[in-house]
This record gives structure tokens, sequence and C-alpha cells, in this order.
């Protein structure tokens, strides 16, 4: 009773102190008044130029994340996902952590692989870009063109981020301005809807975005390539035209046609060798740049002490080789042998299609499929130290030994071999003790070998077919390659050029998706919008071109499998269920999709 009562006593003096100091708080004339917790608040950092520019540094951020094996996309660049969902490639790992059945690992509430982490990171982008869009005018600058080109480069980025949204999700809501409090009434928008706003925001952008700027930072000539795919998507194919062209007829811009940086005196190589070092791609003889993202060793930002920082391209595109067994059943290539530390410790999270590797090579003479550029079966040997009193010792291994390990594909294996640029992966890491996994490098986003396709693009669409032709050779003759007549002309070479030029830089799956659009609003070959989650061009072309899923050949637990509805992933549905006060629309073909509502069809300023 006695320790009761005390107790009681005790916590009426503590009631006491806590209401005096209360009362004495709410007495002063300012408590109420918020405090901000760090001078970096947004109403203390954006007032200035270099305010803005911090936030804009995120935003290159953003783009870089897609291409190198930071902590945001932990050991894969998750731009691998935009490859093993088309027709050039699949995953090349029987587990399950990436997708093999696109129709039981693709889901809304959950997804192998990396495919919601767009979907976050996009919106992440969208978030910063309108943090600077709403509060360009409460900041000073010292002139309009100041204003104006930190306005266009926050334009540039927001019209990337629903670029690539709307040819992964589709119909997705757009945000237009800053969001400083919780917000559950989100709605889906069209994507038309969507591209024609950015459309419009990026025809203000190209007008103020600086015309020289430095490595990794966007200028105007990025302003104008963004501009045309945007154009090309919503069949603007005369303003394609129109923006492309202003980059091509730049004269600070040029295919690059003769040898240059730091491998120009070896003769051996050529000039696709130099275009893909990691030392050329940001220098200023380069004039096929146009947007470069930066990841150089020990760069501010970079996740320089995270297990797997970098590229990671040797590892994640590069075949599990030293998987293969030697005459004797023992495996054959050392893993610190000197082939594995030359191509990398691959165990390929990316694994190329045989249309890929094998069917778009026709040229002998292509520059891009020399022998110093790709790495062929024929370039493997033994060279397992163990083995060194072996009479095949050091020693080319035979085919029927790779083919061995076939496993059900009957030209090569899945896994343990297929063919590789050597050029593009080939990225050696002298800092660390990952150097077999590949090391950091800057990498290209936008370089005018794509401009010259889209351009030709937008003519075939017109029927252009010479001017087409004109401007796919000029990539074909670059590359050391035959020219091609107007009449060979299709969407189908296009995307074949595409395949040979820009493998692991394109967003190959949003620009199958962007043409199936394109095909349906034309009504080409039967295909409409109102059939497109069951019949479409993306679909069509990834089961003609990709043995994987048209055979649904089985590694591991699961088939290869996709499906005509997986021209748009699925929105996730934690995004849709949280979203209480409005509608996000789900894609047909995925569960939910039953509750969907009309969209907006028109975004207002």
């Amino acid at each position: 009773m006695k320790k009761s009562s005390n107790i009681k006593q005790w916590s009426l003096q503590l009631f006491v102190v806590v209401f005096s100091i209360l009362l004495f708080m709410r007495c002063s004339e300012d408590f109420l008044d918020p405090k901000p917790l760090s001078f970096f608040a947004p109403e203390n950092t954006f007032v200035d130029k270099d305010g803005f520019d911090a936030l804009l540094l995120t935003m290159r951020k953003q783009i870089r994340h897609e291409f190198t094996t930071d902590v945001s996309s932990s050991d894969q660049a998750a731009i691998i996902y935009e490859f093993m969902a088309s027709d050039i490639a699949i995953t090349g790992s029987s587990q399950t952590i990436n997708p093999h059945d696109f129709t039981t690992q693709v889901l809304p509430t959950g997804t192998a692989g990396k495919l919601h982490w767009y979907w976050k990171n996009w919106y992440n982008g969208i978030k910063y870009a309108n943090t600077i869009i709403s509060r360009i005018d409460d900041a000073a600058f010292d002139n309009d063109e100041e204003r104006n080109a930190i306005l266009g480069e926050a334009y540039f980025f927001r019209a990337y981020f629903y670029y690539r949204l709307t040819h992964q999700f589709g119909d997705v809501p757009f945000i237009n301005g800053e969001v400083t409090e919780p917000k559950l009434n989100f709605n889906t928008a069209t994507r038309e809807a969507i591209l024609v706003k950015v459309k419009s925001d990026m025809e203000f952008a190209t007008q103020w975005l600086p015309v020289n700027v430095d490595p990794g930072k966007i200028n105007r000539a990025a302003g104008n390539h963004l501009l045309t795919k945007i154009c090309l998507a919503i069949s603007d194919f005369d303003g394609a035209i129109a923006a492309s062209s202003k980059v091509i007829d730049n004269s600070a811009y040029s295919l690059m046609n003769t040898r240059f940086g730091s491998d120009a005196g070896k003769p051996e190589l050529n000039v696709m060798w130099d275009l893909h070092r990691r030392e050329n791609k940001s220098i200023a003889s380069n004039t096929e740049k146009i947007l470069v993202v930066q990841d150089k060793y020990g760069l501010e930002g970079n996740a320089d002490n995270s297990s797997r920082p970098g590229t990671g391209w040797m590892r994640t595109a590069v075949p599990l080789v030293w998987w293969l067994r030697a005459p004797n059943g023992q495996y054959g290539i050392s893993q610190v042998g000197p082939i594995v530390n030359d191509i990398g410790r691959g165990i390929s999270w990316i694994r190329t299609s045989n249309y890929y590797n094998y069917e778009i090579w026709k040229d002998n003479n292509d520059y891009r499929h020399a022998d110093c550029n790709w790495f062929s079966w024929d370039d493997l040997y033994y060279d397992n130290p163990s083995h060194s009193e072996e009479s095949w010792y050091l020693q080319p291994i035979p085919y029927e030994k790779i083919a061995q390990i076939s496993n059900n594909s009957p030209i090569d294996s899945i896994r343990t071999w297929f063919p590789f640029p050597y050029n593009k992966v080939n990225i050696p890491d002298d800092n660390r003790e990952f150097k077999k996994e590949g090391g950091n490098s800057d990498w290209y986003v936008f370089r005018l070998a794509e401009t010259y396709l889209l351009r030709a693009e937008a003519y075939y669409w017109k029927g252009e077919l010479n001017n087409a032709a004109a401007d796919i050779n000029k990539v074909r003759t670059r590359a050391n390659a035959a020219a091609i007549d107007p009449s060979e002309v299709s969407i189908e070479y296009i995307l074949d050029e595409r395949a040979r030029e820009l493998y692991l830089e394109e967003p190959r799956k949003c620009e199958l998706t962007r043409i199936a659009f394109i095909m349906a609003d034309k009504g080409l070959r039967g295909y409409s919008r109102e059939s497109m989650s069951t019949n479409n061009f993306y679909y069509d072309r990834v089961i003609d071109k990709n043995i994987f899923y048209r055979d649904q050949i089985v590694y591991g637990s699961l088939p290869y499998r996709i499906e005509a509805y997986h021209y748009l992933w699925p929105i996730p549905q934690s995004s849709i269920e949280s979203n209480t006060q409005g509608h996000i629309n789900q894609n047909l073909g995925y569960f939910g999709s039953e509750n969907n509502v009309a969209p907006i069809t028109s975004i207002e300023e």
C-alpha cells in the first residue's frame, strides 16, 4: 500500500511540472511558428542557381543509376530488364530472381527483378523536377537566360522520366507540381495526354538549354534528341524530323569516323573499339556523344564503398565460362586464369538471344562484329593450370564441348556460353578487388548514331525511304558495313540496326512498345488500340525473334514465357491501394484492371 501511495504522489508531482512547462511555452508568442530543423530546408536552399543545381545533380544520378550496379540497383544494372523483356535477350540465370515466366513472375503485387524499381526511381526523379518547376519563380537569378536554363533542364528530366514511364507502364498519374503534403488522390492520365504535355515543355526547354555544357549535364542537343523520341511516340513525324535535324545538322556533332582516344595508335583495333573505351566517352574530341552519365572511380556521389560499385558488365553480361568442363570432367577454365581476367567472371544475369548473336550479323566487314570487338566461342581455350601437363592445355575448346551443356537450345548453351560484344562490356577495374566484375565507366544515354536512326524511322513512317536509307547508311558506313538500298528499309530493319549499334544503351523494351503504339494507331497489320493487350507488334516481334520465349524453353524451374499484355508492365498494387482518395488504373491483362475508370485525357497547366 505504501509503495502504491508513493507512486501516485510522484506521478502527481511530475504532472504539475510538465503542465507548468507546457503552459510557459504556450504563452510564448512564437511557440507555434515553424522552426526549420536545418538551413537546408527548401525555403533556404532553392533560392538561387546554386540551390537548384544541387537538385539537378540528384536527377542526373537518377538516370545514372539505371546503368550502374550501385546501391540503388543491387548487383545488376537496371537497364538489363529493358533487354530481357525484348527480342534481344533473356535472363541467363536459372534462379527466379529475374523473370523467366512473365505470366507468373511479373505481377502487380511484386515482380522478379527490378521492374518496379523503375516506377519508384522515375517518380522520385519527377518529384525533384517538380520542386524546381514549382519554386522557380520564388528564386533570384541574374537574368532570364539563367532562370530558363534551369527550368529547361527540370523540364528535360520530367519529360525523360515520363517518356520512360509511359512506355514501361502506359497510362500513369501525371504530377504537375511539387507535392508538399501527404496526397492520396492521384488519378491516371492517358499516355497521349502526358506525352503532349511534355512535348510542349520540351519545345520550351530546347530554346533555353545551353549549347555547351560539362559532360553529364543536359545540353540543347540532348533536349532535341529527347523531343525527337516524344514526337515519334505521338506520331508527329514532321516534328521528329525537325528536332533530330537540329542535332544532326549542328556542326558540333558528327559520327566518329576515324580513330581517336586512348588506343588510337593500335592498328589492330578500329573506331568502334575507340567509341566504347571508358576513357573516350566524355572527352572533347568525341563529337558523337550527346548525353553521357558520369561514373568515374572516386567521383563524388558514386557508391565506391558498396560491394559491387561501377557498371558490373563483366559480371552481368558475360557468360559463365568457368563452368565449362575439360575432357577429364574438371573445370577447364580457371577463375583466376587469363580468360576470366580478360573477359570477367561472368554469371549471365543477361543472356543475348540467337537473333542478336547470329541473325543480324550478315556483313563480314562490319566493325561492330570484328574480332577485336566481338568475343566468339573460338576465342575460348583451356587455361586451368592444374591441367598444364595435359595435351589439351592451352588448346581451343571444341564447339562440341560447349554444345554438350546446351540445356534445350539446339545452337548453344544458355548460361555457360554465348558470344557477346567485348568492346562494350570490357571495363577493367584497376582500383578494387572486384576487377573481374567490371569497374566504373561513363555510359552513353544519347549519342548521334541513335539520332540518325530515329530520324530514319520518322522518314520511314512518312514513306520517304530514300531519306531513311541515307540516315541508316550513315551509321552503317561508319561501321564499315555495306550501304543498303531504299527498298530494304522496313521497321524490322531499323530495329536490326538499332540492335547492332545500341545494345546496352537503348531502352529496348520502351522502343518496341513505342513502335507498337504507332502501328496500332496507324492500323497497320491488323493492330488497333482497342486490342493491344491481346494483339500488338511488341509481342509479335519478341516471339518472332527470341527463340526462348517463342519455344518456351525451360531453364531451372520455369519456362521462358511472355504474353501480348506484357507490352506494358503492371502498375504496383501498393501504389493503387494506398491512393485511397483517387483512382490509379491497372493495365489490361493484370488482376485489378476490371476496376479501371476513364483516365484523364487532357492535362492543364
